[in-house]
């Protein structure tokens, strides 16, 4: 493949999004093996399919922005609507490479989250037999790592593809389903081990998404 094919921020993120499938691919596995298998499990579409599809539409806009962004389609809206320029140079350039870091940044959160969550991970909200409350890895920093990780994924990718339709749809979609997940479980939690959860919970400043350290944050 020609290598002016893309940009180089675009190349960035399938490298990126390389490493990213091959460092998942085994937890992934495993987590997808433990679902539906779990003590207590929630069938509520909202909980537990709208975050994971609505990402996944995330993602193909995403890809069709990008495309778009190197001019090798012209979607059938308006083009500003899926990349603000078909050019790279200047400050939409570097907002672009801004747009990767977050994105590495994200990929460090979610598969890392996923990794420190160890045998109580499932790629469903549940309650698996035997699990605990567990404050190692990323945990220690944010009370959901793994979520926090998605969205800034795809709000980095959004980002980097100068895609304002995926970013809103990052920011204002897929952050508030994760989100409402995330406090489903904590509910879920608190009930199955009461303060042990809340004092974790307490030690995080029930930092869901953004780590403690940062003075703002949910």
């Amino acid at each position: 493949m020609d290598a002016h094919f893309f940009n180089p921020p675009t190349w960035a993120v399938v490298a990126l999004a390389t490493v990213a499938v091959a460092l998942s691919t085994p937890v992934l596995a495993k987590g997808f093996s433990r679902r539906g298998k779990g003590v207590f499990y929630e069938s509520n579409f909202l909980i537990q399919r709208a975050p994971q599809l609505v990402s996944v539409f995330n993602i193909v806009l995403v890809f069709i922005s990008f495309f778009t962004y190197n001019n090798h389609i012209s979607p059938p809206l308006a083009t500003p609507l899926f990349t603000l320029t078909q050019a790279e140079p200047g400050a939409l350039g570097i907002v672009s490479w801004l747009g990767v870091l977050v994105m590495l940044s994200g990929f460090v959160f979610m598969i890392g989250g996923w990794y420190s969550l160890g045998e109580a991970f499932s790629t469903d909200a549940e309650l698996l037999d035997g699990q605990k409350v567990k404050d190692t890895g990323l945990l220690k920093f944010v009370m959901h790592p793994a979520y926090s990780g998605i969205i800034q994924s795809l709000t980095g990718a959004s980002i980097a593809a100068l895609s304002p339709l995926s970013l809103g749809l990052a920011v204002f979609v897929v952050a508030p389903l994760w989100l409402n997940r995330a406090k489903y479980e904590e509910e879920l939690l608190i009930k199955t081990f009461g303060d042990n959860y809340k004092e974790y919970a307490a030690k995080l400043k029930w930092r869901r998404l953004v780590p403690s350290f940062f003075p703002i944050g949910v």
